[in-house]
C-alpha cells in the first residue's frame, strides 16, 4: 500500500526535477524587436528590447514606435553561440508564447504553430519546444527569430527563451508543461468533483450558506482554470478571453465572501458588499483601459486595498477564536491571494519568482482547508455523539436502577400493607374473641366472688393479652414508644399492689431491626421482670431507665429495671437449672432462662444481679444494628 501510494508521487517528483543537470539550458538575455506585416524577416527597423515581453505593443509604444494594435505581427530576434550545447544536439524552449508563432533559424522557416492568421487555437499555455537541426546551425553565432501574430485585442507577448542541449531542454519543457498545463488540468478535474460534492452537501443543508459559497468558489475557479489547458475555446476566442480575464475579479469576490461566511464575521455582509463592489469597479475600469488601447494592469491594482483589508479582518477573527481550522483557512486564502498577485506580476513583467502560474493551485489549498475543517467538525460531532450515547446509556442504567428500586419499594409497601391489614385483623380477632371471653370470665368471677387468686390470674391474663396486642402495633424501632406501651398496661397493676413506678427514659436512636416479633420478645422480657417483682420481691419501688450505651465498642440501647425488694441468691437459682437464675412465675427457675432465651434470639445481652435483702437489678442491652 505504501509503495503503491508513494511510487507515482516519487516518479512525478523525479520528472519535475529531471531537468536539473550539469548542462542546464542557457536563457537568452539579448533581443531585438521589429514590426512588419510582411512574410519575410525584416532587414531594417530592429530595436533593442528586453529578452522577454508580456506586452510587446506596450513596449513598442514606450520606445516611440507606432505598431498596429490588432491583426498585427511582431518579430523578435535572439542570438546564441553554438557552443552552449557542446558537441551535442541543440534545442530551444520558451515558457510563454501568445497563440500563433513561427520560428526561424538563421533565416530558415523551421517551425510554426498555425496554418494562418485565422487559426483560432489557444496555445499560450503550452511551453514551446523546437529542436534546432545540426545542418542549420553555424559554428559560431546563430540567429533565432520569432514571428508572433494575433488576430484580436490580446497583446503580443513572448516569454523567457532558453537554448541548450536537447535532453536538458526537453526535460525543462516537460517540467514546464506539467506545471503550466497538466497540473491545472488535473486540478480542474478534482475541483469539478469537489464542487459537485459540495453542491450535494449544500442541497441537503441549505441552512448552512458556507456550502453555497464554496460551490460558487469552485464553479468560478473551474471556469477560470479552463484557459490554462484547453486548445480551443468553447465559443468565440475574444469573448472567452474577456470572460476569463474578468473571472479573476469575480473569483476574488466570491473567495472573500466565502471566507467571511466561513469565519462567521459579525459584519460579513459589509465585507461581501465591499469585495463585490471593488471587484465590479475593477472590471469596468479594465474594459475602459482596453477600449482606449491601454494596458489593464491598473484595474488589478484596484483590488489590493480590499485584499489587504479582508486579510486583516480575517486575521483578527482568527486571533479571537484561535482554532486550527480557522488558521488553516486564513493561510489558504492568503496564499491564494498571494498567488493571484504573483501571477499578475508574471503576466505583466515576466519577472515573478516562478516561470508558471500559481493561481490554479490555490483552489486545492482552499478546498483542502475546508475539507480539514469539515473533517474536524465531523470528528467532533462523532465524539459528541459517542458522549451522548454514553450519557444516554448511563441515564438508561440509572433509570433502570431507579425503576428497580421503585419496584422493590412498591412490593415492600404491598407486603407492609398486607402485614398491616393482617395485623389489624389479628388484633381485632384477639380483642373481640379471646379478650371479650377473658373480660366476661373476669366479670363472672367477680360477681360470684371467686377466690382472689382466680380473679388475679384473669386480670394478669388480660394484661398479657393486651401487651401481646400492643406488640403488633407498628413502632418503627422506637424503644421509647415500646416502653410507654408497657408502662400504660402495667402501671395500674403496680399501683394496685402499692408499688411506686419511677420512669427515667432518655432519647435513644431507633432500632431498625425492631419489628413486631422482636418487640414482643422485649416486652415479654420486661413483663417477666416486672411480674417477678410483683409476685416475689415484696418491693415498694420500681425504677425503669433507658439510655444509649456501648458494649465493647458497639453502639446500642440499654434498659435497666431495678427494685428495692428482698432479692435472691443468683447462684442458688442458677443451680436449679436456670441460665441466669430462677424463680418467677415460670417456676422451677425457668423465668430467667426464658428471658435469656428471648435475649439470645434478639442478639441482645441480658444481665441480672441480686442478693438477699438488696433488691434486684436487670439490664437488657440492645444493639443498634442487628
Amino acid at each position: 500500500m505504501f509503495i503503491k501510494g508513494w511510487l507515482p508521487a516519487l516518479l512525478l517528483a523525479l520528472c519535475l526535477v529531471s531537468g536539473v543537470s550539469a548542462a542546464e539550458p542557457t536563457a537568452l538575455t539579448v533581443s531585438d524587436i521589429a514590426f512588419s506585416a510582411g512574410a519575410e524577416i525584416p532587414v531594417a527597423g530592429w530595436v533593442p528590447a528586453p529578452a522577454h515581453q508580456r506586452d510587446i505593443n506596450a513596449e513598442a509604444r514606450r520606445l516611440g514606435l507606432s505598431p498596429p494594435l490588432f491583426s498585427s505581427s511582431v518579430w523578435v530576434r535572439y542570438r546564441f553561440d553554438r557552443t552552449v550545447a557542446g558537441g551535442g544536439h541543440v534545442a530551444m524552449t520558451s515558457d510563454f508564447m501568445r497563440e500563433r508563432y513561427t520560428v526561424y533559424l538563421n533565416g530558415i522557416d523551421l517551425y510554426r504553430t498555425n496554418a494562418g492568421i485565422g487559426d483560432g487555437n489557444l496555445g499560450w499555455h503550452r511551453p514551446a519546444y523546437v529542436p534546432l537541426p545540426d545542418r542549420l546551425l553555424r559554428p559560431g553565432i546563430n540567429n533565432l527569430v520569432f514571428r508572433l501574430e494575433s488576430a484580436d485585442a490580446r497583446p503580443l507577448a513572448i516569454g523567457s527563451v532558453s537554448v541548450g542541449p536537447d535532453m536538458a531542454v526537453r526535460a525543462l519543457t516537460n517540467r514546464l508543461l506539467f506545471l503550466e498545463t497538466t497540473g491545472p488540468e488535473i486540478i480542474n478535474g478534482v475541483l469539478a468533483l469537489l464542487t459537485g460534492g459540495t453542491l450535494l452537501l449544500w442541497l441537503v443543508r441549505r441552512q448552512e450558506p458556507v456550502f453555497g459559497w464554496l460551490v460558487l468558489v469552485g464553479a468560478v475557479w473551474w471556469f477560470r482554470n479552463l484557459h490554462y489547458y484547453i486548445d480551443s475555446a468553447p465559443f468565440d476566442n475574444a469573448l472567452f478571453w474577456t470572460l476569463t480575464t474578468d473571472s479573476i475579479f469575480v473569483l476574488m469576490a466570491v473567495v472573500y465572501g466565502f471566507a467571511a461566511t466561513f469565519f462567521a464575521l459579525p459584519h460579513r455582509r459589509r465585507v461581501i458588499i465591499a469585495a463585490f463592489s471593488v471587484c465590479g469597479l475593477a472590471i469596468v475600469v479594465r474594459h475602459g483601459l482596453v477600449a482606449y488601447g491601454h494596458a489593464d494592469t491598473p484595474s488589478f491594482l484596484l483590488t489590493i486595498p480590499v485584499a489587504v483589508a479582508t486579510m486583516y479582518v480575517l486575521a483578527l477573527a482568527c486571533l479571537r477564536t484561535r482554532q486550527i481550522e480557522n488558521m488553516m483557512m486564513l493561510a489558504a486564502v492568503a496564499a491564494a491571494t498571494g498567488f493571484g498577485f504573483h501571477d499578475l506580476l508574471l503576466a505583466t513583467t515576466g519577472t515573478a519568482g516562478t516561470r508558471f502560474y500559481l493561481q490554479p493551485y490555490g483552489s486545492l489549498l482552499v478546498f483542502s482547508a475546508f475539507g480539514f475543517a469539515l473533517g474536524r467538525r465531523l470528528l467532533l460531532a462523532l465524539a459528541i455523539n459517542e458522549n451522548v450515547n454514553e450519557v444516554l446509556a448511563q441515564r438508561i442504567t440509572d433509570a433502570a436502577s431507579r425503576l428497580a428500586r421503585s419496584e422493590a419499594t412498591r412490593r415492600a409497601l404491598q407486603v407492609a400493607n398486607a402485614i398491616e391489614v393482617e395485623r389489624e385483623r389479628l388484633m381485632r380477632e384477639i380483642h373481640d374473641g379471646i379478650g371479650s371471653s377473658l373480660i366476661t370470665a373476669l366479670a363472672v368471677a367477680e360477681h360470684r366472688q371467686d377466690s382472689p387468686g382466680t380473679i388475679a390470674t384473669l386480670k394478669r391474663s388480660i394484661t398479657d393479652l393486651r401487651i401481646g396486642v400492643d406488640s403488633l402495633e407498628p413502632i418503627y424501632g422506637d424503644v421509647t414508644l415500646l416502653l410507654a406501651s408497657l408502662r400504660h398496661r402495667m402501671e395500674r397493676e403496680l399501683l394496685a399492689a402499692g408499688i411506686g413506678f419511677v420512669w427515667k427514659v432518655e432519647a435513644v436512636p431507633p432500632l431498625a431491626w425492631l419489628d413486631a416479633v422482636a418487640a414482643l420478645h422485649v416486652l415479654r422480657i420486661l413483663q417477666e421482670a416486672i411480674g417477678n417483682i410483683l409476685d416475689h420481691a415484696d418491693a415498694r419501688l420500681i425504677d425503669v431507665q433507658c439510655a444509649p450505651a456501648r458494649d465493647h465498642g458497639v453502639e446500642g440501647v440499654v434498659i435497666i429495671i431495678t427494685d428495692d425488694g428482698r432479692g435472691f441468691d443468683i447462684s442458688a437459682r442458677r443451680g436449679e437449672g436456670g441460665r441466669e437464675g430462677g424463680g418467677g412465675r415460670g417456676g422451677g427457675g425457668r423465668g430467667l432462662s426464658n428471658m435469656a432465651a428471648r435475649a439470645e434470639a434478639l442478639r441482645a445481652i441480658l444481665d441480672c444481679t441480686s442478693a438477699p435483702g438488696k433488691g434486684t437489678r436487670l439490664s437488657l442491652w440492645l444493639p443498634l444494628a442487628n
